[in-house]
Protein backbone atom coordinates (compact mmCIF):
# COMPACT_ATOMS: atom_id res chain seq x y z
CA UNK A 1 0.00 0.00 0.00
CA UNK A 2 2.60 2.09 0.57
CA UNK A 3 4.50 1.71 -2.56
CA UNK A 4 1.43 3.13 -4.22
CA UNK A 5 1.55 6.15 -2.20
CA UNK A 6 5.34 6.77 -3.24
CA UNK A 7 4.56 5.69 -6.36
CA UNK A 8 1.75 7.69 -7.08
CA UNK A 9 3.32 11.14 -6.11
CA UNK A 10 6.05 10.24 -8.09
CA UNK A 11 3.85 9.63 -11.47
CA UNK A 12 1.64 12.46 -10.58
CA UNK A 13 4.89 15.15 -11.09
CA UNK A 14 6.04 13.34 -13.81
CA UNK A 15 2.44 14.08 -15.53
CA UNK A 16 2.76 17.66 -14.50
CA UNK A 17 6.61 18.02 -15.83
CA UNK A 18 5.72 16.27 -19.06
CA UNK A 19 2.20 18.79 -19.54
CA UNK A 20 4.95 21.74 -19.43
CA UNK A 21 7.55 19.84 -21.50
CA UNK A 22 4.75 19.10 -23.90
CA UNK A 23 3.61 22.81 -23.94
CA UNK A 24 6.91 24.07 -24.73
CA UNK A 25 8.17 21.64 -27.38
CA UNK A 26 5.30 21.63 -29.48
CA UNK A 27 1.94 23.38 -30.23
CA UNK A 28 -1.43 22.08 -31.67
CA UNK A 29 -4.31 19.82 -31.23
CA UNK A 30 -2.10 16.71 -30.69
CA UNK A 31 -0.32 18.42 -27.95
CA UNK A 32 -3.49 20.17 -26.23
CA UNK A 33 -5.01 16.19 -26.41
CA UNK A 34 -1.75 14.66 -25.19
CA UNK A 35 -1.51 17.40 -22.08
CA UNK A 36 -4.90 17.14 -21.27
CA UNK A 37 -4.66 13.13 -20.66
CA UNK A 38 -1.80 13.70 -19.03
CA UNK A 39 -3.55 16.36 -16.61
CA UNK A 40 -6.47 13.62 -15.91
CA UNK A 41 -3.71 10.92 -15.43
CA UNK A 42 -1.87 13.48 -12.65
CA UNK A 43 -5.27 13.70 -11.12
CA UNK A 44 -6.13 9.97 -11.20
CA UNK A 45 -2.29 9.67 -9.25
CA UNK A 46 -3.11 12.27 -6.33
CA UNK A 47 -6.48 11.10 -5.85
CA UNK A 48 -5.05 7.50 -5.07
CA UNK A 49 -2.41 9.59 -3.21
CA UNK A 50 -5.50 10.40 -1.21
CA UNK A 51 -7.47 7.08 -0.68
CA UNK A 52 -3.99 5.50 0.02
CA UNK A 53 -3.77 7.73 3.02
CA UNK A 54 -7.17 7.08 4.10
CA UNK A 55 -6.89 3.43 3.57
CA UNK A 56 -4.44 3.60 6.11
CA UNK A 57 -5.78 5.77 8.37
CA UNK A 58 -8.77 3.99 8.94
CA UNK A 59 -8.23 -0.02 8.74
CA UNK A 60 -11.53 -1.59 9.06
CA UNK A 61 -11.84 -4.83 7.42
CA UNK A 62 -14.74 -4.45 5.03
CA UNK A 63 -14.43 -0.88 3.84
CA UNK A 64 -9.81 -1.56 3.58
CA UNK A 65 -11.14 -4.07 0.97
CA UNK A 66 -13.32 -1.90 -0.94
CA UNK A 67 -11.23 1.05 -0.64
CA UNK A 68 -8.18 -1.16 -1.67
CA UNK A 69 -9.66 -2.33 -5.15
CA UNK A 70 -10.84 1.25 -5.78
CA UNK A 71 -7.35 2.55 -5.13
CA UNK A 72 -5.95 -0.42 -7.96
CA UNK A 73 -8.38 0.18 -10.42
CA UNK A 74 -7.93 4.21 -10.20
CA UNK A 75 -3.88 3.67 -10.51
CA UNK A 76 -4.51 1.26 -13.19
CA UNK A 77 -6.59 3.69 -15.34
CA UNK A 78 -4.09 6.64 -14.33
CA UNK A 79 -1.15 4.66 -15.96
CA UNK A 80 -3.26 3.04 -18.45
CA UNK A 81 -3.90 6.97 -19.46
CA UNK A 82 -0.33 8.11 -19.11
CA UNK A 83 0.69 5.00 -21.42
CA UNK A 84 -2.25 6.28 -24.22
CA UNK A 85 -0.85 10.08 -23.87
CA UNK A 86 2.43 8.63 -24.63
CA UNK A 87 0.96 6.99 -27.62
CA UNK A 88 -0.43 10.23 -29.18
CA UNK A 89 3.10 12.17 -28.55
CA UNK A 90 4.81 9.60 -30.32
CA UNK A 91 2.60 9.26 -33.20
CA UNK A 92 2.51 12.85 -33.26
CA UNK A 93 6.19 13.02 -33.81
CA UNK A 94 6.40 10.28 -36.31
Amino acid sequence: MFSLLSTSGTLAGIGVGLVGIINVGRDGAVATLADDILLLAALGFLIVCYLVFFAVRNINAGTFRQMTQVIDILFLASMTLMVLAGFIVAYALI
